[in-house]
């Protein structure tokens, strides 16, 4: 099971101890660092209300893929791997 970088929580939600007060699991690409979706785009936990994946195999944390260029899901609007 997942645990919070910050608090230890495994639970998704709010957290007192992160700067951005949402628990972030970060411990691997298949699931949304807020919430542990594997789905891409909107997220209700995340403090930008998008999901983001952990990092690994390659892959876009905003979408999943491995290209390089312009990502419609990162805030930045490029791919960060």
């Amino acid at each position: 099971m997942s645990r919070c970088r910050y608090c230890n929580a495994s639970s998704f939600g709010g957290c007192p101890v992160s700067p951005h007060k949402k628990h972030e699991h970060v411990t691997d690409e298949k699931s949304c660092v807020f919430c542990g979706s594997a789905a891409y785009g909107g997220c209700a936990y995340a403090p930008d209300r998008k999901h983001r994946h952990g990092h690994g195999a390659n892959k876009c944390v905003w979408c999943g893929s491995t290209a390089i260029g312009g990502c419609a899901y990162s805030p930045n609007r490029v791919h960060e791997k």
